[in-house]
């Protein structure tokens, strides 16, 4: 049997208007056009589907069945296009995000709090394994929003610049080194530096082992842990010192036996990106939240580096004034 939807539509609608002449106007139809659709699904199946009761149409058994199917399939047909609509306007979803590196995402639920206020059907999927290489995830499909410092020349992938951060140096606070206001590269010499793995092939070697590298700098040994949480424990328990970003590494600073210094912002200063392929609703209200996160928390981060600077000069003044 040829059965269309049209023809679910039709028996739901004639069985609601009870007459042929309500459910024409109703369907936007000519009554003929209505008679001839009628007819064309009876001689289609075979089967009556009304009885004719003065002007009114009345369901045989058969019409019956077949409208308790036509409320099923009209139900779930109108759910699907809802469906589609909210997906569109970016009501409904998932969205999949990774970050560059980084596997720390201590900063997500403030951002999914803020985002739930005008997207509460949206779940926001974190694809750790993205992390070493998350352009490629995103090329592929399988990231909506890869949050990178880096770019690749490619005209399918759109960048937005999200917020700036600082590289700094975590260290024990029993390690000599925790004295230090400033971290220059000449300071690396003879560490235990723990860095995050990444792909060689992936063109990118982390600014710090980079400049480590122009230097000639000679480390103890470097050691290459992939996860935050490992390189603060492995710092906390004086068996290394890492290199973080600010973000990174700030709601650890209260809780563990470690202190953040800063490198020189001329070097360590970097510009994150939100990087897509796709201009959804969805992951439009996802970027905007994004920027509102970062650029409260870039407003604490530098009042914050003020008020570290103001010490570091008072101390500089009482040096000096000890040698006078």
């Amino acid at each position: 049997m040829n059965i269309a939807l049209h023809h679910f539509k039709l028996i739901e609608t004639i069985s609601k208007e009870g007459t042929l002449t309500k459910s024409a106007l109703a369907l936007h139809l000519t009554q003929s056009a209505l008679s001839h659709q009628l007819k064309e699904l009876e001689s289609e199946t075979d089967a009556r589907i009304f009885e004719r009761m003065g002007k009114r149409m009345q369901l045989t058994d058969i019409g019956t069945r077949f409208l308790q199917s036509a409320e099923k399939i009209l139900t779930e047909i109108k759910s699907l296009e809802e469906d589609i609509s909210n997906s569109k306007n970016g009501k409904t979803g998932k969205l999949n995000i990774s970050t560059q590196c980084y596997t720390a995402y201590h900063w997500l639920p403030g951002i999914i709090k803020n985002y739930k206020t005008s997207s509460p059907n949206i779940n926001i999927h974190i694809v750790s394994e993205a992390s070493k290489r998350p352009l490629e995830y995103l090329l592929r499909g399988d990231l909506d929003v890869a949050i990178v410092r880096t770019q690749m020349a490619n005209m399918h992938i759109f960048y937005e610049p999200v917020f700036d951060d600082q590289l700094m140096v975590v260290v024990s606070k029993n390690n000599p080194l925790a004295e230090k206001a400033f971290f220059e590269i000449s300071d690396f010499e003879n560490t235990e530096l723990i860095m995050p793995s990444y792909d060689a092939s992936y063109q990118d070697t982390p600014l710090i082992e980079h400049l480590i590298q122009i230097q000639q700098v000679k480390l103890k040994n470097l050691h290459r842990i992939h996860y935050t949480d490992a390189t603060i424990e492995m710092v906390n328990a004086e068996l290394g010192i890492g290199v973080m970003a600010d973000w990174i590494v700030k709601p650890y600073l209260d809780h563990k036996d470690i202190v953040a210094i800063p490198i020189s912002r001329a070097i360590a200063r970097r510009t994150w990106y939100a990087a897509t392929c796709k201009q959804s609703p969805a992951i439009q209200n996802f970027l905007l939240c994004l920027k509102q996160h970062f650029s409260k928390a870039a407003l604490t981060n530098e009042y914050n580096i003020a008020l570290t600077q103001t010490a570091q000069n008072l101390i500089l003044q009482g040096q000096k004034a000890e040698i006078l």
